[in-house]
Protein backbone atom coordinates (compact mmCIF):
# COMPACT_ATOMS: atom_id res chain seq x y z
CA UNK A 1 0.00 0.00 0.00
CA UNK A 2 1.06 3.47 -1.38
CA UNK A 3 2.05 5.31 2.03
CA UNK A 4 0.41 9.08 1.83
CA UNK A 5 2.14 12.54 1.27
CA UNK A 6 2.49 14.36 4.41
CA UNK A 7 1.31 17.69 2.82
CA UNK A 8 1.32 19.71 6.07
CA UNK A 9 4.77 19.10 6.20
CA UNK A 10 5.44 20.56 3.18
CA UNK A 11 4.07 24.26 3.91
CA UNK A 12 6.41 26.99 4.61
CA UNK A 13 7.23 27.80 7.97
CA UNK A 14 5.93 30.73 8.23
CA UNK A 15 2.73 28.68 7.87
CA UNK A 16 3.60 26.02 10.61
CA UNK A 17 4.36 28.41 12.56
CA UNK A 18 1.49 30.31 12.51
CA UNK A 19 -0.74 27.17 12.99
CA UNK A 20 1.72 26.33 16.54
CA UNK A 21 0.94 30.14 17.61
CA UNK A 22 -2.51 28.33 18.23
CA UNK A 23 -1.29 25.43 20.68
CA UNK A 24 -0.22 25.71 24.14
CA UNK A 25 3.66 25.64 24.38
CA UNK A 26 4.18 22.11 25.50
CA UNK A 27 1.87 21.07 22.51
CA UNK A 28 3.74 23.42 20.35
CA UNK A 29 6.98 21.48 21.32
CA UNK A 30 5.82 18.35 21.16
CA UNK A 31 5.47 18.75 17.69
CA UNK A 32 9.00 17.59 17.35
CA UNK A 33 8.31 14.30 17.18
CA UNK A 34 6.57 14.09 14.17
CA UNK A 35 9.28 14.38 11.71
CA UNK A 36 12.66 16.40 11.31
CA UNK A 37 10.83 18.65 9.27
CA UNK A 38 9.22 19.76 12.72
CA UNK A 39 12.31 20.05 15.32
CA UNK A 40 12.78 23.95 15.15
CA UNK A 41 9.72 25.53 14.06
CA UNK A 42 8.15 25.43 17.52
CA UNK A 43 11.14 27.55 18.62
CA UNK A 44 10.13 30.17 15.87
CA UNK A 45 6.48 30.97 16.92
CA UNK A 46 6.52 34.11 18.30
CA UNK A 47 3.63 33.05 21.33
CA UNK A 48 5.07 31.82 24.32
CA UNK A 49 1.88 29.89 26.61
CA UNK A 50 2.56 28.32 29.63
CA UNK A 51 -0.47 26.81 32.12
CA UNK A 52 0.82 24.40 35.58
CA UNK A 53 -2.07 22.54 35.05
CA UNK A 54 0.20 20.76 31.91
CA UNK A 55 2.56 19.60 33.87
CA UNK A 56 1.07 18.09 37.28
CA UNK A 57 -0.75 14.93 37.54
CA UNK A 58 -4.28 14.97 39.27
CA UNK A 59 -3.51 12.85 42.27
CA UNK A 60 -0.86 15.60 43.55
CA UNK A 61 -3.88 17.83 44.63
CA UNK A 62 -4.70 18.37 48.10
CA UNK A 63 -8.43 19.74 48.17
CA UNK A 64 -9.68 20.68 51.82
CA UNK A 65 -12.36 23.14 52.17
CA UNK A 66 -11.92 26.75 50.64
CA UNK A 67 -8.58 25.50 49.93
CA UNK A 68 -6.90 23.41 47.12
CA UNK A 69 -2.84 23.50 46.42
CA UNK A 70 -0.01 20.90 45.54
CA UNK A 71 2.54 19.90 47.98
CA UNK A 72 5.66 21.81 47.39
CA UNK A 73 7.55 19.14 48.13
CA UNK A 74 6.51 17.75 44.27
CA UNK A 75 9.65 18.93 41.40
CA UNK A 76 6.78 20.09 39.27
CA UNK A 77 7.36 23.26 40.97
CA UNK A 78 11.19 23.43 39.70
CA UNK A 79 10.14 21.21 36.38
CA UNK A 80 7.98 24.18 35.66
CA UNK A 81 10.37 27.10 36.23
CA UNK A 82 12.92 25.56 34.04
CA UNK A 83 10.57 24.51 31.22
CA UNK A 84 10.23 28.32 30.86
CA UNK A 85 13.46 29.29 31.62
CA UNK A 86 14.79 27.07 28.66
CA UNK A 87 11.66 28.42 26.49
CA UNK A 88 12.88 31.24 27.01
CA UNK A 89 16.16 31.22 26.30
CA UNK A 90 15.63 28.99 22.72
CA UNK A 91 14.24 32.86 21.82
CA UNK A 92 17.14 34.79 22.16
CA UNK A 93 17.35 38.15 19.50
CA UNK A 94 13.57 37.09 18.53
CA UNK A 95 10.28 38.89 19.65
CA UNK A 96 7.94 37.14 21.62
CA UNK A 97 4.03 38.47 20.43
CA UNK A 98 1.98 37.15 23.12
CA UNK A 99 3.38 35.50 26.84
CA UNK A 100 0.64 33.63 28.93
CA UNK A 101 1.13 32.37 32.08
CA UNK A 102 -1.17 30.43 34.43
CA UNK A 103 0.27 29.68 37.86
CA UNK A 104 -2.19 27.78 39.87
CA UNK A 105 -1.28 26.51 43.16
CA UNK A 106 2.03 28.33 43.61
CA UNK A 107 3.16 27.12 47.07
CA UNK A 108 7.16 26.84 46.01
CA UNK A 109 9.11 29.55 48.37
CA UNK A 110 11.14 31.60 45.89
CA UNK A 111 11.87 34.27 48.53
CA UNK A 112 15.61 33.78 48.65
CA UNK A 113 16.01 33.64 45.29
CA UNK A 114 13.49 36.27 44.05
CA UNK A 115 10.43 35.43 42.48
CA UNK A 116 10.74 33.55 38.62
CA UNK A 117 7.29 35.56 37.17
CA UNK A 118 8.92 39.17 37.88
CA UNK A 119 12.43 37.70 36.49
CA UNK A 120 10.06 36.55 33.44
CA UNK A 121 8.40 39.38 32.96
CA UNK A 122 11.60 41.73 32.69
CA UNK A 123 12.75 39.37 29.83
CA UNK A 124 9.38 39.50 28.51
CA UNK A 125 9.08 42.55 28.07
CA UNK A 126 12.70 43.41 26.08
CA UNK A 127 10.76 41.49 23.06
CA UNK A 128 8.11 44.01 22.90
CA UNK A 129 5.08 41.70 22.98
CA UNK A 130 1.83 43.28 22.29
CA UNK A 131 -0.11 40.78 24.84
CA UNK A 132 1.08 40.38 28.12
CA UNK A 133 -1.69 37.71 30.72
CA UNK A 134 0.15 37.07 34.34
CA UNK A 135 -2.27 34.63 35.96
CA UNK A 136 -0.75 33.51 39.61
CA UNK A 137 -3.05 32.49 42.78
CA UNK A 138 -2.39 31.88 45.28
CA UNK A 139 1.05 32.94 45.30
CA UNK A 140 2.96 32.24 48.94
CA UNK A 141 5.74 34.33 48.66
CA UNK A 142 5.76 38.18 46.72
CA UNK A 143 5.92 38.38 42.71
CA UNK A 144 6.30 41.99 42.67
CA UNK A 145 5.33 42.79 39.28
CA UNK A 146 7.70 45.42 37.53
CA UNK A 147 7.05 48.66 36.88
CA UNK A 148 8.31 48.52 33.23
CA UNK A 149 5.03 46.48 32.84
CA UNK A 150 3.02 49.82 32.92
CA UNK A 151 5.55 52.02 30.25
CA UNK A 152 5.90 49.37 27.57
CA UNK A 153 4.83 51.05 24.40
CA UNK A 154 4.07 47.74 22.18
CA UNK A 155 1.60 46.21 25.07
CA UNK A 156 -1.97 46.35 23.56
CA UNK A 157 -3.55 44.21 26.13
CA UNK A 158 -1.74 43.22 30.16
CA UNK A 159 -3.62 41.04 32.51
CA UNK A 160 -2.13 41.15 35.63
CA UNK A 161 -3.31 38.82 38.47
CA UNK A 162 -0.94 38.39 40.85
CA UNK A 163 -2.58 36.90 44.58
CA UNK A 164 0.43 37.79 46.83
CA UNK A 165 0.93 36.20 50.13
CA UNK A 166 0.05 40.13 51.23
CA UNK A 167 -2.12 42.48 48.93
CA UNK A 168 0.42 44.47 46.59
CA UNK A 169 -0.81 48.32 46.41
CA UNK A 170 -0.63 49.18 42.89
CA UNK A 171 2.17 52.19 42.97
CA UNK A 172 3.85 52.50 39.27
CA UNK A 173 6.37 55.27 39.11
CA UNK A 174 4.75 56.20 35.94
CA UNK A 175 2.03 54.43 33.04
CA UNK A 176 2.72 54.78 29.66
CA UNK A 177 0.62 52.96 27.72
CA UNK A 178 -0.23 54.48 24.58
CA UNK A 179 -1.52 51.57 22.39
CA UNK A 180 -3.27 49.82 25.29
CA UNK A 181 -6.84 48.54 24.72
CA UNK A 182 -7.57 45.58 27.48
CA UNK A 183 -6.33 46.06 30.96
CA UNK A 184 -7.27 43.22 33.41
CA UNK A 185 -5.65 43.94 37.01
CA UNK A 186 -6.32 41.40 39.82
CA UNK A 187 -5.63 40.84 43.61
CA UNK A 188 -4.03 44.74 43.44
CA UNK A 189 -5.10 47.17 45.98
CA UNK A 190 -5.65 50.33 43.96
CA UNK A 191 -5.76 53.74 45.91
CA UNK A 192 -7.40 57.26 43.64
CA UNK A 193 -3.41 58.12 42.84
CA UNK A 194 -2.93 55.01 41.05
CA UNK A 195 -6.32 54.52 39.10
CA UNK A 196 -6.24 58.16 37.69
CA UNK A 197 -2.41 57.51 36.36
CA UNK A 198 -3.74 54.58 34.82
CA UNK A 199 -7.24 56.16 33.06
CA UNK A 200 -4.35 59.34 31.73
CA UNK A 201 -1.49 56.64 30.66
CA UNK A 202 -3.72 54.42 28.91
CA UNK A 203 -5.35 57.03 26.24
CA UNK A 204 -6.81 54.09 23.96
CA UNK A 205 -8.26 52.03 26.79
CA UNK A 206 -11.59 50.42 25.79
CA UNK A 207 -12.10 47.46 28.50
CA UNK A 208 -11.47 47.60 31.88
CA UNK A 209 -11.40 44.40 34.32
CA UNK A 210 -11.05 44.74 38.16
CA UNK A 211 -11.34 41.44 39.79
CA UNK A 212 -10.70 40.83 43.65
CA UNK A 213 -9.38 44.11 44.29
CA UNK A 214 -9.31 46.30 47.18
CA UNK A 215 -10.23 49.67 45.58
CA UNK A 216 -9.61 52.74 47.77
CA UNK A 217 -10.63 55.54 45.74
CA UNK A 218 -14.32 57.01 45.00
CA UNK A 219 -14.63 57.85 41.23
CA UNK A 220 -13.97 56.31 37.70
CA UNK A 221 -14.34 59.11 35.24
CA UNK A 222 -13.20 58.64 31.45
CA UNK A 223 -13.92 59.58 28.06
CA UNK A 224 -13.20 56.53 26.01
CA UNK A 225 -13.84 53.42 27.97
CA UNK A 226 -16.17 51.15 26.06
CA UNK A 227 -16.43 48.17 28.67
CA UNK A 228 -15.89 48.03 32.13
CA UNK A 229 -16.20 45.01 34.90
CA UNK A 230 -16.06 45.40 38.56
CA UNK A 231 -15.99 41.68 39.98
CA UNK A 232 -15.19 40.61 43.48
CA UNK A 233 -13.78 43.60 44.38
CA UNK A 234 -14.32 45.33 48.10
CA UNK A 235 -14.45 49.30 48.64
CA UNK A 236 -15.61 51.48 52.11
CA UNK A 237 -16.34 54.28 49.72
CA UNK A 238 -19.35 54.33 47.46
CA UNK A 239 -17.78 54.56 44.07
CA UNK A 240 -18.95 57.18 41.55
CA UNK A 241 -19.04 55.88 37.46
CA UNK A 242 -19.22 58.32 34.72
CA UNK A 243 -18.50 57.03 31.89
CA UNK A 244 -20.64 58.18 28.68
CA UNK A 245 -18.58 56.27 26.11
CA UNK A 246 -19.24 52.90 28.14
CA UNK A 247 -21.40 50.15 26.08
CA UNK A 248 -20.78 47.04 28.46
CA UNK A 249 -20.49 46.99 32.61
CA UNK A 250 -20.41 43.84 34.79
CA UNK A 251 -20.71 44.68 38.24
CA UNK A 252 -20.84 42.64 41.44
CA UNK A 253 -23.06 43.65 44.35
CA UNK A 254 -21.90 41.61 47.45
CA UNK A 255 -23.65 41.69 50.87
CA UNK A 256 -20.61 42.22 53.24
CA UNK A 257 -20.02 45.46 51.56
CA UNK A 258 -21.00 48.63 53.09
CA UNK A 259 -21.42 50.71 50.26
CA UNK A 260 -22.17 50.58 46.57
CA UNK A 261 -21.92 51.96 43.16
CA UNK A 262 -23.78 55.26 41.73
CA UNK A 263 -23.84 55.48 38.21
CA UNK A 264 -24.37 58.66 36.29
CA UNK A 265 -23.97 60.05 32.32
CA UNK A 266 -24.18 56.15 31.01
CA UNK A 267 -25.64 57.68 27.61
CA UNK A 268 -24.20 54.90 25.39
CA UNK A 269 -24.69 52.05 27.89
CA UNK A 270 -26.45 49.08 25.51
CA UNK A 271 -25.45 45.29 27.76
CA UNK A 272 -25.69 45.52 31.77
CA UNK A 273 -24.59 42.50 34.11
CA UNK A 274 -25.57 42.80 37.77
CA UNK A 275 -24.44 40.18 40.33
CA UNK A 276 -25.79 40.11 43.83
CA UNK A 277 -23.96 37.77 45.81
CA UNK A 278 -24.17 36.42 49.15
CA UNK A 279 -22.58 32.52 50.75
CA UNK A 280 -23.69 30.75 53.76
CA UNK A 281 -20.74 31.57 55.95
CA UNK A 282 -21.97 35.24 55.47
CA UNK A 283 -23.74 35.37 59.02
CA UNK A 284 -23.98 39.29 58.79
CA UNK A 285 -26.88 40.99 57.27
CA UNK A 286 -26.35 42.74 53.86
CA UNK A 287 -26.19 46.40 53.67
CA UNK A 288 -28.49 48.17 52.26
CA UNK A 289 -27.11 51.24 51.15
CA UNK A 290 -26.16 50.11 47.93
CA UNK A 291 -29.88 50.80 46.62
CA UNK A 292 -28.82 52.74 43.60
CA UNK A 293 -27.00 50.33 41.44
CA UNK A 294 -30.54 49.39 39.20
CA UNK A 295 -31.88 53.46 38.58
CA UNK A 296 -28.24 53.82 37.00
CA UNK A 297 -29.41 51.27 34.51
CA UNK A 298 -32.28 52.09 33.51
CA UNK A 299 -31.37 53.30 29.93
CA UNK A 300 -29.48 49.81 29.09
CA UNK A 301 -31.43 47.31 26.52
CA UNK A 302 -29.82 43.92 27.76
CA UNK A 303 -29.73 43.29 31.27
CA UNK A 304 -29.03 40.10 33.49
CA UNK A 305 -29.40 39.49 36.81
CA UNK A 306 -27.51 36.78 38.84
CA UNK A 307 -28.22 36.10 42.47
CA UNK A 308 -25.97 33.91 43.82
CA UNK A 309 -26.91 32.58 48.22
CA UNK A 310 -29.92 32.82 50.20
CA UNK A 311 -29.92 36.12 50.75
CA UNK A 312 -29.57 37.30 47.22
CA UNK A 313 -33.02 37.65 46.52
CA UNK A 314 -33.68 40.38 49.71
CA UNK A 315 -30.60 42.33 47.85
CA UNK A 316 -32.41 42.63 44.60
CA UNK A 317 -36.06 43.60 46.87
CA UNK A 318 -34.04 46.45 47.63
CA UNK A 319 -33.00 47.70 45.12
CA UNK A 320 -35.89 47.64 43.30
CA UNK A 321 -37.15 49.88 46.52
CA UNK A 322 -36.60 52.79 44.38
CA UNK A 323 -39.08 51.80 41.58
CA UNK A 324 -36.32 52.03 38.58
CA UNK A 325 -38.29 52.18 35.29
CA UNK A 326 -36.45 50.15 31.94
CA UNK A 327 -37.99 52.01 29.14
CA UNK A 328 -35.30 50.76 26.77
CA UNK A 329 -35.29 47.76 28.11
CA UNK A 330 -35.73 44.43 25.07
CA UNK A 331 -33.94 41.66 26.69
CA UNK A 332 -34.07 40.35 30.15
CA UNK A 333 -31.84 37.24 31.79
CA UNK A 334 -32.47 35.83 35.01
CA UNK A 335 -31.15 33.44 37.19
CA UNK A 336 -30.17 31.95 40.56
CA UNK A 337 -28.17 29.88 42.59
CA UNK A 338 -28.48 28.73 46.22
CA UNK A 339 -32.11 28.65 46.38
CA UNK A 340 -35.43 28.27 44.53
CA UNK A 341 -36.07 30.89 41.37
CA UNK A 342 -40.04 30.56 42.69
CA UNK A 343 -39.00 32.19 45.72
CA UNK A 344 -38.13 35.55 43.90
CA UNK A 345 -41.09 35.89 41.36
CA UNK A 346 -42.37 38.85 42.65
CA UNK A 347 -39.23 40.52 42.08
CA UNK A 348 -38.94 39.00 38.43
CA UNK A 349 -42.81 40.13 38.78
CA UNK A 350 -41.61 43.68 38.96
CA UNK A 351 -38.89 44.00 37.13
CA UNK A 352 -41.14 42.88 34.03
CA UNK A 353 -43.62 45.76 34.53
CA UNK A 354 -40.85 48.47 34.75
CA UNK A 355 -40.07 47.03 31.32
CA UNK A 356 -42.88 48.40 28.70
CA UNK A 357 -40.72 47.18 25.55
CA UNK A 358 -39.33 43.82 26.94
CA UNK A 359 -39.18 41.47 24.44
CA UNK A 360 -37.48 38.63 25.49
CA UNK A 361 -37.16 37.24 29.02
CA UNK A 362 -34.98 34.13 29.23
CA UNK A 363 -34.49 32.18 32.70
CA UNK A 364 -31.43 29.56 34.10
CA UNK A 365 -32.18 27.57 37.23
CA UNK A 366 -29.89 25.23 38.98
CA UNK A 367 -31.45 21.67 38.62
CA UNK A 368 -33.65 20.16 41.74
CA UNK A 369 -34.12 23.36 43.03
CA UNK A 370 -37.75 24.34 41.40
CA UNK A 371 -40.49 22.46 40.86
CA UNK A 372 -40.55 22.57 36.80
CA UNK A 373 -44.25 22.71 36.45
CA UNK A 374 -44.50 25.35 39.17
CA UNK A 375 -42.25 27.30 38.06
CA UNK A 376 -43.44 27.76 34.33
CA UNK A 377 -46.39 28.37 35.33
CA UNK A 378 -45.31 31.53 37.51
CA UNK A 379 -43.11 32.84 35.05
CA UNK A 380 -45.63 32.18 32.39
CA UNK A 381 -47.94 34.61 34.88
CA UNK A 382 -45.43 37.21 34.99
CA UNK A 383 -45.44 38.04 31.00
CA UNK A 384 -49.60 37.60 30.33
CA UNK A 385 -49.40 40.90 30.81
CA UNK A 386 -46.58 41.87 28.26
CA UNK A 387 -48.03 40.29 25.47
CA UNK A 388 -44.69 41.16 23.29
CA UNK A 389 -42.80 39.01 25.40
CA UNK A 390 -41.27 35.69 24.86
CA UNK A 391 -40.22 33.33 27.64
CA UNK A 392 -37.61 30.66 27.53
CA UNK A 393 -35.50 29.05 29.85
CA UNK A 394 -31.72 29.13 29.26
CA UNK A 395 -29.30 25.93 29.20
CA UNK A 396 -26.48 27.41 30.95
CA UNK A 397 -26.17 30.20 33.43
CA UNK A 398 -22.59 32.31 33.32
CA UNK A 399 -21.82 32.78 37.38
CA UNK A 400 -17.81 33.30 37.45
CA UNK A 401 -16.10 29.99 36.63
CA UNK A 402 -17.78 27.12 38.95
CA UNK A 403 -19.58 28.13 42.26
CA UNK A 404 -17.16 26.55 44.39
CA UNK A 405 -14.69 29.43 42.82
CA UNK A 406 -16.86 31.82 43.51
CA UNK A 407 -17.45 30.92 47.18
CA UNK A 408 -13.79 30.91 47.50
CA UNK A 409 -13.71 34.08 45.98
CA UNK A 410 -16.20 35.72 48.46
CA UNK A 411 -14.99 34.08 51.54
CA UNK A 412 -11.66 35.74 50.32
CA UNK A 413 -13.26 39.31 49.55
CA UNK A 414 -14.99 39.35 52.91
CA UNK A 415 -11.36 38.51 54.88
CA UNK A 416 -10.02 41.87 53.26
CA UNK A 417 -13.26 43.59 54.18
CA UNK A 418 -13.23 43.16 57.67
CA UNK A 419 -9.37 43.29 57.23
CA UNK A 420 -9.46 46.71 55.70
CA UNK A 421 -12.29 48.03 58.26
CA UNK A 422 -10.22 47.37 61.23
CA UNK A 423 -7.27 48.82 59.78
CA UNK A 424 -9.88 52.20 59.10
CA UNK A 425 -10.99 51.97 62.74
CA UNK A 426 -7.67 51.23 64.17
CA UNK A 427 -6.06 54.16 62.09
CA UNK A 428 -9.76 56.37 63.24
CA UNK A 429 -9.27 55.96 67.03
CA UNK A 430 -5.33 56.61 66.40
CA UNK A 431 -6.07 60.22 65.29
CA UNK A 432 -9.11 60.85 67.51
CA UNK A 433 -6.47 60.05 70.84
CA UNK A 434 -3.88 62.55 69.37
CA UNK A 435 -6.53 64.87 69.31
CA UNK A 436 -7.86 64.35 72.48
CA UNK A 437 -4.49 64.87 73.57
CA UNK A 438 -3.99 68.29 71.63
CA UNK A 439 -7.20 69.84 72.32
CA UNK A 440 -8.96 68.16 74.93
CA UNK A 441 -11.17 70.32 75.89
CA UNK A 442 -12.15 71.43 72.57
CA UNK A 443 -13.07 67.84 70.97
CA UNK A 444 -15.13 67.60 73.88
CA UNK A 445 -17.44 70.58 72.47
CA UNK A 446 -17.29 69.37 69.47
CA UNK A 447 -18.37 65.36 70.01
CA UNK A 448 -21.98 67.11 71.62
CA UNK A 449 -22.44 68.74 68.20
CA UNK A 450 -21.50 66.00 66.67
CA UNK A 451 -23.52 63.91 68.27
CA UNK A 452 -26.58 66.12 67.91
CA UNK A 453 -26.53 65.84 64.82
CA UNK A 454 -25.95 62.30 64.50
CA UNK A 455 -29.30 62.07 66.56
CA UNK A 456 -31.09 64.43 63.90
CA UNK A 457 -29.56 62.26 61.18
CA UNK A 458 -31.04 59.10 62.53
CA UNK A 459 -34.09 60.43 63.00
CA UNK A 460 -34.59 61.62 59.92
CA UNK A 461 -33.30 58.07 58.25
CA UNK A 462 -35.76 56.05 60.14
CA UNK A 463 -38.69 58.17 58.77
CA UNK A 464 -37.58 57.06 55.38
CA UNK A 465 -36.81 53.54 55.86
CA UNK A 466 -40.41 53.58 56.93
CA UNK A 467 -41.72 55.53 54.62
CA UNK A 468 -39.92 53.57 51.98
CA UNK A 469 -41.13 50.40 53.47
CA UNK A 470 -45.01 51.22 53.66
CA UNK A 471 -44.74 52.25 49.88
CA UNK A 472 -43.35 48.64 48.89
CA UNK A 473 -45.57 46.56 51.78
CA UNK A 474 -48.83 48.78 49.50
CA UNK A 475 -46.96 47.49 46.71
CA UNK A 476 -46.52 44.22 47.42
CA UNK A 477 -50.42 43.68 48.57
CA UNK A 478 -51.75 44.73 44.68
CA UNK A 479 -49.01 42.46 43.32
CA UNK A 480 -50.07 39.49 45.76
CA UNK A 481 -53.51 40.15 44.88
CA UNK A 482 -52.68 40.49 41.42
CA UNK A 483 -51.00 37.39 40.88
CA UNK A 484 -53.69 35.41 42.94
CA UNK A 485 -56.11 36.25 40.18
CA UNK A 486 -53.59 35.38 37.69
CA UNK A 487 -53.56 32.19 38.59
CA UNK A 488 -57.05 31.46 39.82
Amino acid sequence: MRRGTDRISELDDTVLTQILSHRTTKEAAQSQALSKRWKNVWVSVPVLDFDFADYWSKDMLDIREHTTFIDSRFECHENFVRIIDDALASRQGQQVDRFRLVWKYQVKDFDHLGHPVRRWILLILEKRPRVLSIYVQPSVCEVNVPDQAFICPSLEELKLHVDNRYPEVLRPAAVNLPNLRVLNLGYYTIEADGMNKLLLGCPNLAELELFACALNFSEISCSNLKSLVIFGCCHSAEIRVSIPSLQYMQVSVTSYQPVGFVLENMTSLTKACVFFLTAEYMDKEFSHSDSKILNGLSGTTNLDIILHGKDAKDMLKHALKNFPSFENLKALHFESFGFALSDCIRQLDRLVRHSPLLQDLTFYRCKDESDEDELLEELTAVVTDHGNCRLSESTQGHTYGSLKELDDLLLEGMKRAEKKKMQEISSEEEEEEEEEEEEEEDDVGEEDVEGGEAEWDDKEEEAEDNEGEAGWEEQEGDENARLGRRRG
